[in-house]
């Protein structure tokens, strides 16, 4: 059985259709097509049907996908195993990171790389979860951190810590009208009182804000739209609206006594992940880089850089 006409197999269930799968591979559609027919007639079974919307599987498809995954992600695993061993890490690893990570996590990894491997070369890309969720797709960065990404078929995704996100506001705020809060929380149904700065639609916050008003049944006063973490931190420390982030994305202002969090009721979070697209090419340096990657995000959350728990 050739390994590729089974990935391909997958990839066509998965999607629906061989249009959709050859959009996101970047392959040619025919491609595709013969892979499958071939592992039919390897197999002897009808594994898809085609009809005008799509393809759905037959009783054969979906028995033989069950297995399937399964067989092709243990033999991901051992092909990164294998590559993890060979002599020396070298090569270009592209990199996205949101931007308030990327200010503390990129020079750690970056320091551990160029004394551990200094054959590795580091491109890194800073930009929001929606962008940097793209980049990944479309083969521009091999590997990346980001809040709440989406689903996807052709993404791995390894959750790491399920981070609070707090409502924040100056340091000298007067007290917030009564019914809003509840021992020492602000109360989620209530944030529709606020005048809110977030970031644009395609940013994960916004997203998860708009969700998490929806189920309160209110609407966002969002006053300001701002696509930047420092120019919104600016202005609500010069009191023209409330935002909200984890304790990462402020504690320098925390620190600095201009800015303070307020945890929600009930509490709201979001989770940090790292993903990577399944088409990835394996090798020594990407193994590294992500190993890297997990040991100093580690390490800042063992130095309360971040708030939260492993995922």
């Amino acid at each position: 059985m050739n390994f590729e006409d089974l990935e391909a197999f997958i990839l066509v269930a998965r999607h629906g259709g061989f249009s959709r799968a050859a959009t996101q591979r970047r392959v040619a559609q025919s491609a595709l097509s013969k892979r499958v027919t071939r592992l039919e007639h390897h197999l002897n079974v009808r594994l898809l049907e085609r009809h005008g919307r799509g393809v759905r599987l037959t009783e054969h498809g979906i028995a033989l996908l069950d297995r399937a995954s399964g067989l092709v992600a243990e033999l991901k695993e051992i092909e990164r195993d294998m590559l993890s061993r060979a002599e020396e890490a070298s090569g270009e690893i592209r990199i996205a990171l949101p931007p308030t990570t990327a200010t503390v996590l990129a020079p750690l990894v970056l320091a551990q790389i160029r004394r551990k491997f200094p054959r590795v070369r580091l491109h890194i890309r800073e930009g929001f979860s929606g962008a940097i969720h793209d980049w990944l797709l479309e083969g521009r960065v091999e590997i990346a951190l980001l809040y709440n990404p989406e689903d996807s078929a052709e993404l791995v995704i390894t959750p790491f810590l399920r981070e609070p996100v707090y409502l924040i506001a100056p340091a000298d705020h007067p007290p917030f009208p009564e019914g809003t809060m509840g021992r020492g929380r602000f109360r989620l149904k209530k944030i529709g009182a606020l005048p809110l700065v977030l970031p644009g639609p395609t940013h994960s916050l916004r997203a998860l804000m708009e969700r998490s008003a929806a189920e309160h049944r209110v609407a966002l006063d969002i006053v300001t739209e701002i696509d930047g973490m420092r120019a919104t931190k600016a202005v609500v420390e010069a009191g023209l609206g409330f935002t909200a982030f984890s304790y990462a994305g402020v504690y320098e202002e925390v620190n600095a006594g201009t800015l303070k969090t307020i945890p929600f009721t009930p509490p709201l979070y979001w989770t940090l992940a790292m993903a990577e697209r399944r088409s990835t090419q394996i090798s020594r340096a990407l193994v590294e880089v992500r190993k890297a990657i997990t040991e100093q995000v580690d390490v800042l959350r063992a130095r309360g850089f971040w708030r939260g728990n492993p995922a």
